[in-house]
């Protein structure tokens, strides 16, 4: 007996786990916590998410539509960061198809819908743009590329920096003195979330979810 209970000892967390399974009936909801941790923590939750004056709600719900988020995505970055979102980050890859016409020029086509979505938005909008986005690009193409797609997005696109990853963002943000805190990241998937998360954005909106109807 004592023999087995000291290879039971050694296996593994996982399988600890499942034996410590619920049993039939139990909604696999959270366990009870009636620690002090736990009434601390809930009761800050609830002061946290307090409602607050009239006015500043109204502020906020006003710059949380101007932007395409929620009032709660807005308000959870001010109570984490302190930062007051204003700005948004576009992948272009996202936004547009980039190819070669016929004479070797530079043609932008909008995604479907994005070209909707960015006339709504109220922020600063910058653009990432992959730096293989189209093949052989020059630097004098790169150079007047954002005059091309603010032809396709309506003047909307503040700035487009070149690169691939959180570097690229920060310092695209950094040359227009903007604070990261202050963006967010338009983004589809895990790859734009840890893009976002890397780069220290406080959010990543998913792009189907962006001004969409609450």
């Amino acid at each position: 007996m004592g023999d087995r209970f000291d290879r039971l000892g050694g296996r593994h967390a996982n399988v600890e786990a499942l034996l410590r399974r619920p049993g039939i009936g139990h909604n696999n909801g959270p366990t009870f916590d009636m620690s002090w941790e736990a009434w601390v923590w809930r009761r800050a939750t609830a002061r946290a998410w307090k409602a607050p004056k009239p006015e500043v709600a109204r502020t906020r719900l006003k710059r949380a539509e101007r932007l395409g988020l929620t009032y709660k995505e807005l308000t959870a970055v001010i109570m984490d960061s302190g930062a007051h979102l204003g700005a948004a980050v576009l992948p272009l890859s996202l936004a547009a198809r980039v190819r070669r016409g016929p004479g070797g020029e530079v043609i932008i086509e909008p995604r479907n819908s994005v070209a909707d979505l960015v006339a709504k938005f109220r922020g600063r909008l910058f653009v990432l743009g992959d730096i293989d986005a189209v093949p052989a690009m020059t630097e004098a193409e790169r150079a007047g590329f954002l005059a091309i797609l603010n032809r396709t997005f309506d003047g909307k696109v503040e700035a487009i920096g070149w690169g691939h990853d959180g570097a690229a963002i920060r310092k695209m943000l950094k040359a227009h003195a903007l604070p990261h805190q202050e963006a967010f990241l338009i983004g589809a998937g895990i790859g734009h979330q840890v893009l976002g998360e890397v780069a220290g954005l406080p959010l990543t909106k998913d792009i189907d979810g962006w001004f969409a109807p609450i």
